[in-house]
């Protein structure tokens, strides 16, 4: 009984943070969209789910993924393009993004601080660890995972660490597509779309550099396709949108060996749907823990999953359209009151209510224009979101 304290006064003091069973009043968040377009955009999601004119603050090629860092206003774009690329080298880049300015409704432009080349091709995701000190980036076609230090300015040193994944027996090809810094700082998990796999390593914090852990990786089901990661916010869970078969991965997180467990596997579509050109993309795990959201392109819809807190385990709840094109990434707003789903295909951001009771999602009516948007993020986010 004692063992379930901390997760029960956790559970409830989350709920309290969401204003279930109160009225909580919702203020503005601003929010950075990137993607294909022009670069990073800001915008600010209102209490009545409406969105300002997204406004270009940085000019970038191909920003198709970013994150902040956990306490500096400091924020990491990668550049999704080769690293022989004429034009526009694979790369990151650090910006200073002083909050206070967009909090009060302001748009100023990010001021670069600096950038690295990345040794990788097309970089499609970027993490900051818990402490701050290193970034990890996944690129998807050499199939590699790089670690850059991070000096107290926010700014990126030289790489500590790249490790380039060796191709498995009956796989064509790795494709790392995301990184995941496990609560304590002490793992990082990479989702490798191409074999099928999520690699757990050990992160060194002195020497920036990634080794195998015991358990070194969870295998999927042939041609599952592993995307994407979210942590439950207990830590016990994790859960795996696999881009391929169309399906959400509920799997146990041993934090003291390092190990993940398959709980069950739960297709992201309703019953007898054709996938035929389908894909699914970003997955999220709702603040109260109750649920876990995945995007489907193809079929255009945020699939709700319930969570049994007991086991980990997760269902299909329902399907709900993102109301545009090829919905490549969505977010939760901060006390997870708001779904804002980008559709990549459609060039638009919709707003959706969310009801942390039941874990549906209905249309505000608000939208935004935003070219070919892939990546969104608040912010001020809870650090349960920030995978």
């Amino acid at each position: 009984m004692l063992r379930r304290i901390p997760f029960l006064a956790m559970y409830f003091l989350t709920l309290a943070l969401l204003g279930v069973g109160s009225q909580r009043t919702v203020r503005a968040q601003p929010f950075f969209i990137s993607g294909y377009g022009d670069g990073i955009y800001v915008s600010t999601l209102n209490r009545d789910g409406a969105m300002t004119p997204a406004v270009l603050i940085a000019e970038q090629a191909n920003a198709s993924f970013f994150c902040f860092h956990p306490t500096l206003d400091v924020i990491y774009a990668v550049t999704e393009t080769m690293r022989k690329d004429p034009k526009n080298p694979a790369a990151v880049v650090a910006y200073r993004a002083e909050k206070a300015p967009y909090l009060t409704g302001k748009t100023p432009k990010l001021s670069k601080i600096n950038s690295q080349p990345v040794d990788g091709d097309i970089p499609c995701h970027v993490v900051v660890d818990e402490t701050g000190k290193h970034i990890i980036i996944a690129n998807y076609t050499n199939g590699s995972v790089v670690v850059y230090p991070l000096a107290t300015d926010g700014s990126i040193q030289k790489e500590s660490c790249n490790i380039v994944h060796e191709i498995v027996p009956g796989k064509k090809k790795s494709n790392a597509h995301c990184s995941a810094v496990a609560p304590g700082n002490r793992w990082v998990l990479v989702a490798d779309l191409g074999l099928d796999r999520v690699f757990v390593y050990e992160l060194d914090q002195l020497s920036g550099k990634l080794k195998p852990g015991p358990h070194p990786f969870l295998e999927l089901p042939p041609g599952a396709g592993p995307r994407h990661l979210s942590f439950h916010p207990t830590g016990k869970y994790l859960y795996i949108i696999n881009e391929t078969n169309m399906t959400m991965t509920a799997a146990a997180w041993d934090s003291k060996e390092g190990k993940l467990t398959t709980i069950n596997h739960e297709s992201t579509l309703p019953p007898g749907t054709n996938t035929e050109r389908m894909s699914t993309a970003e997955v999220l795990v709702h603040p109260n823990g109750r649920f876990v959201y995945g995007s489907n392109r193809g079929h255009d819809s945020i699939v709700c999953m319930a969570i049994d807190l007991k086991t980990g385990a997760i269902k299909r709840v329902e399907n709900y359209p993102t109301l545009g094109k090829t919905p490549r990434n969505f977010r939760l707003s901060p006390f997870g009151q708001f779904v804002l789903a980008e559709n990549q295909g459609s060039d638009s951001v919709f707003s959706f209510k969310l009801d942390g009771g039941n874990g549906s999602l209905e249309p505000t009516g608000q939208s935004i224009q935003v070219k070919a948007p892939a990546c969104i993020r608040f912010l001020t986010e809870q650090s349960t979101m920030k995978n």
